[in-house]
């Protein structure tokens, strides 16, 4: 049975969030509450009993951490937002805090979350189900850029995290990111087929053999060529119109109206636990963000 339950916390989290970023706080004050809050996703990440003390920085807390799977990430994400946490609660520390340094432990943050979506994939293959794929979707782009980048340098054949990973990364940096790693990953890209054999053994179990070759028959001879045809359209479509959701605010009406995935075997309710987790003390955005120097502080939102 997990220690851990998101519910106990669903107070707790929303105060933190409201604090960090829908509340006019000074920016020591916000990096605080980030560090609070990092102690509440490793709390969920080490499933660790709510009646026991958790700070970022105890011994025991890091050996934990080393034990973990893939625990250079996760360390590395909690040094961030260790550092300058701890200095934002220390009288000593005289320098003060700018906007650069709350993005970067908001980022930092940002790992820690992505941690999360990391070990499941590790666990249930990315890809393997339809609905996880559409509702990861409505994570914001920076969040779905982050586990795809991780899961393709371990699976660099998961045509599923390329293709993602590509439109990811479009939406959280640009067209020319993304047309910079299609390049550097080209000689592999242009070996890889866009139909895998599962996929193709699935269409021909449901449609028929002769269905499924004319898919295979018609789909772009490699992913190096499926790459640069999605960044032409997405870019354009990004250019035009800008991205439906850029952060959590704004992806979370689209989560809660479709994303919520209705099964009740194991896999999909631990991937309904993190998204709910993930998503906790989220507001909906109502209008734009009103300081365009700093994209982590949101101030307009439905109370």
């Amino acid at each position: 049975m997990s220690n851990f339950n998101n519910n106990a916390y669903q107070s707790l989290v929303t105060d933190l969030i409201g604090d960090t970023f829908y509340k006019d706080t000074s920016v020591s004050g916000r990096i605080s509450f980030v560090r609070k809050y990092a102690e509440v996703v490793i709390r969920k990440i080490l499933d660790i009993d709510p009646n026991k003390a958790v700070t970022l920085g105890a011994k025991n807390i890091q050996n934990r951490i080393k034990n973990l799977p893939n625990h250079e990430f996760i360390e590395a994400a909690v040094e961030t937002v260790r550092g300058k946490g701890n200095q934002s609660t220390h009288t000593q520390y005289l320098e003060g805090f700018d906007s650069e340094d709350f993005d970067n432990v908001v980022d930092g943050l940002f790992d820690m979350l992505s941690y999360l979506l990391i070990s499941y994939f590790e666990k249930y293959e990315f890809g393997s189900r339809n609905d996880v794929l559409y509702s990861f979707s409505m994570l914001p782009p920076i969040i779905r850029y982050k586990v795809l980048s991780f899961l393709y340098k371990k699976y660099p054949d998961n045509i599923s995290v390329i293709d993602k990973l590509v439109l990811a990364t479009v939406k959280a940096l640009s067209v020319d990111e993304a047309t910079e790693w299609v390049e550097r990953e080209k000689n592999a890209l242009t070996k890889m087929g866009t139909v895998t054999e599962k996929a193709f053994n699935e269409i021909a179990e449901k449609e028929g053999i002769e269905f499924a070759e004319l898919i295979r028959n018609n789909s772009p001879a490699n992913m190096y060529i499926l790459c640069k045809m999605k960044i032409s359209e997405v870019g354009d479509m990004v250019n035009s119109r800008g991205v439906l959701y850029s952060d959590f605010e704004s992806a979370l009406p689209h989560y809660k109206s479709r994303g919520i995935l209705t099964g009740d075997d194991l896999e999909a309710t631990e991937f309904n636990d993190i998204m709910n987790f993930l998503y906790m003390g989220r507001k909906e955005k109502i209008r734009e963000i009103s300081n365009e120097s700093n994209p982590y502080v949101i101030l307009n939102f439905i109370s």
